[in-house]
């Protein structure tokens, strides 16, 4: 192994890549945007799109100062858009819920309320549900938004396994439309695969998901070889590579199944292989991170000697890394 870790620190040392790897970089991701405005003008008007938005962006305020830990000010903001909300009529009002509901979600999840965020967040999947049915198709893949919110909240409640089960139900209805799991069944996949950009955007927010949860996998009782056995081994058979990202989380997956397949030696030489393909754009840098992390553990659990270097390195990567997704 030790020609392996020799070659694996020579890569993390190589900065070349970090110059080139931006402008292989994904576009913004407005779709989602741009189809629901669209949609919701056609049904209300223009102006009616407007003032929804209005709302909405109230709700979506709130949100973000939650994120910033500011609960009480998020709390006012809340209340501000629920004023707002009941001057609505029951059509805009249907479709202002939504966003009404995943809010308050929110800010009882950042509360540590997780049971009332979970009832909430799953109260608006039927009616997701519903306005899809009606015209508003691109609200799928906000629904699996919210699903994957739901599995935060389990996992910051430490229903560990109860979020892994949640998160890989959703990566089987990706793959297959397989609905088990999901809360409510009326989910249609043959619409869900019809927008393929939102499709493997939402795809990889799954995946990233599930990256930053593995590289916090010592702090958990469920380490690499959970994730190898209850994710990997299904998802390297089952997931189709017809896709530049598709292939992306196909290799990540390879990867982290080599070392148990292969042994340690396998698994660095292949990282050392997806550190160096240019064509991974930074939108992948979490799981660069992750197989970083995974190596640190990996050499710490086979007493190697060079560990130290190796750390060094990977800190060094990661700064990169950090620096390229600003």
């Amino acid at each position: 192994m030790k020609t392996a870790i020799t070659s694996f620190i020579e890569t993390l040392r190589l900065n070349d890549h970090y110059k080139t790897a931006d402008k292989f970089a994904k576009p913004q991701r407005g779709v989602f945007s741009i189809l629901l405005n669209a949609e919701a003008a056609k049904k209300m008007g223009d102006e009616m799109n407007d003032r929804i938005s209005e709302v909405t962006d109230t709700y979506f305020n709130a949100v973000v100062l939650c994120r910033k830990n500011k609960l009480t000010e998020a709390h006012a903001v809340l209340l501000s858009g629920d004023t707002a909300f009941e001057d609505f009529e029951e059509a805009p009002q249907r479709l202002i819920r939504l966003f009404k509901l995943s809010a308050w979600a929110n800010y009882h999840y950042k509360a540590g309320q997780f049971n009332q965020g979970i009832d909430l967040l799953v109260s608006g999947l039927s009616l997701s549900a519903g306005l899809e049915a009606e015209g508003y198709e691109v609200l799928q893949f906000r629904r699996i938004e919210q699903l994957q919110n739901i599995s935060r909240i389990l996992f910051s409640s430490k229903k560990y396994l109860e979020g892994f089960t949640l998160l890989r139900s959703i990566l089987r209805f990706i793959m297959s439309g397989n609905t088990d799991g999901l809360y409510i069944n009326d989910w249609n996949h043959q619409k869900f695969m019809q927008i393929r950009q939102m499709t493997e955007n939402t795809l990889d927010s799954v995946f990233i998901q599930l990256a930053i949860l593995n590289s916090s996998a010592h702090e958990t009782p469920f380490g690499d070889l959970f994730y190898y056995d209850f994710f990997f081994k299904e998802l390297l058979e089952t997931m189709e590579t017809d896709t530049y990202n598709r292939s992306i989380l196909y290799n990540w997956m390879y990867i982290k199944a080599s070392y148990f397949k292969e042994g340690p030696e396998s698994f660095l030489n292949n990282i050392s292989i997806f550190l160096k393909d240019e064509e991974i754009s930074p939108d992948y840098n979490k799981l660069k991170e992750n197989l970083l992390l995974q190596s640190i553990r990996v050499l710490e659990k086979h007493e190697c000697k060079d560990l130290k270097k190796v750390q060094e390195g990977v800190s060094l990567y990661l700064n990169h890394l950090q620096l390229v997704t600003l």
